[in-house]
């Protein structure tokens, strides 16, 4: 286990299918988690994907976390979501969410450069 996670958490349904589109790309949802982090400390779309804010019981939710080696991108991000008043696991949540609908980096795997 990593010292550094960047937490966000789903309902079962939501986390079954960001599991299942992680594994599409023969990824884990670790690895997927991390790129759309990145993806957002360079896009900052945070303000946009307010509509994809749910508020659930924990208990009633299931985790998905992004692994780290190092702690700069927890801390760029932590920073990052504090700026639009959120904690980084609901910024993680927005952008997780995000993904689900968008496949945003399923697409980005299809393209020729």
């Amino acid at each position: 286990m990593s010292k550094f996670q960047i937490l966000g958490y789903l309902l079962p349904s939501e986390c079954d299918a960001f599991n299942s589109y992680a594994d599409t790309m023969n990824l884990n949802s670790s690895a997927v988690a991390n790129l759309l982090i990145l993806r957002e400390l360079e896009l900052q779309r945070l303000s946009e994907l307010g509509h994809l804010q749910r508020e659930y019981p924990r208990v009633e939710c299931a985790k998905i976390v992004a692994h780290q080696s190092q702690g700069i991108t927890k801390q760029a991000f932590t920073a990052h979501a504090k700026r639009y008043g959120l904690k980084p696991t609901a910024a993680a949540e927005r952008l997780f969410r995000a993904e689900l609908d968008e496949g945003w980096l399923k697409e980005c795997l299809r393209q020729r450069v």
